[in-house]
């Protein structure tokens, strides 16, 4: 109450506001960490129960049946008795379970009070704070009237250089689709897909040595690149046609013209 009546008086500052929200937080945020803890160990403690009940309480059922069976000279009452124990330990170990999984739906129901109560004291800080409208303008003014622009804008030179490809890629496509389907507009569209994978795999120096590897029997592309200098073994999917060097600088490789004809016809 006297905390109301000096806050009609003096009205509570945004860094109050914002630590004491913070100290709330906190607490409630530890003791749903701690809840959860002690559930994860009831769990364990559960598992262990069962797992020691029914080592012992079988041990025990076994032997009090090998005790009553020196007792009873009539098999009847044997049978009753070793019945009564073995429905006392059913009974016992069913008890057991239903009251860890008790106790685990208390603990669960605790934490969920307090996840509930963790938002709305959240939801709370954002209206104190006016989260919801602050963000609403920095949303909307902070990229600007063209929205696109400032976004190259704040792209390092790398992905303005991607975004420029993609952009060129884009146009092309468009191009692509308004041309009939020629054998010289099916050779652009293997190229536009080819350009496409350098794109999206992040092309870069090394992309740019990588030649087709042509087979020296049936002088066909089937999709295989090699890098110069780098070990190669190399068998035809097409002839057969095997290759085994430790260099692929020996290897016949096509030139820009073939191997875009032939690309992408039966890759490995």
């Amino acid at each position: 109450m006297l905390t109301r009546v000096r806050h009609l008086f003096r009205p509570e500052t945004q860094e109050s506001l914002i630590k004491k929200y913070t100290r709330d937080l906190s607490t409630i945020t530890s003791q749903i960490h701690s809840l959860d803890k002690t559930l994860k160990k009831k769990d364990v403690t559960q598992a262990k129960w069962q797992r020691n009940f029914n080592i012992y309480g079988s041990s025990l059922l076994i032997a009090l049946t090998a005790v009553l069976y020196t007792f009873f000279k009539t098999k009847a009452a044997l049978w009753l008795v070793v019945a009564a124990s073995f429905a006392a330990f059913i009974a016992l170990k069913v008890c057991i379970k239903k009251w860890f999984n008790f106790s685990a739906q208390r603990t669960s129901l605790k934490m969920d009070k307090l996840k509930a109560e963790h938002q709305e004291k959240l939801e709370a800080l954002k209206q104190k704070t006016h989260f919801y409208s602050t963000n609403s303008l920095i949303q909307r003014f902070s990229s600007g009237e063209y929205q696109a622009e400032d976004a190259i804008t704040l792209m390092d030179e790398e992905m303005k250089k991607k975004h420029e490809e993609l952009g060129q890629l884009q146009e092309e496509l468009r191009n692509l689709k308004h041309q009939e389907d020629t054998q010289e507009s099916q050779a652009k569209r293997e190229k536009w897909f080819d350009k496409m994978l350098g794109v999206l795999s992040g092309g870069d120096a090394v992309n740019a040595q990588i030649r087709p590897i042509i087979c020296q029997k049936c002088g066909k592309h089937a999709g295989s690149y090699m890098l110069p200098g780098m070990p190669l073994q190399y068998v035809c999917p097409l002839c057969g046609w095997e290759l085994k060097s430790e260099s692929a600088d020996s290897v016949k490789v096509g030139d820009e013209k073939k191997s875009d004809s032939t690309l992408s016809k039966e890759p490995i």
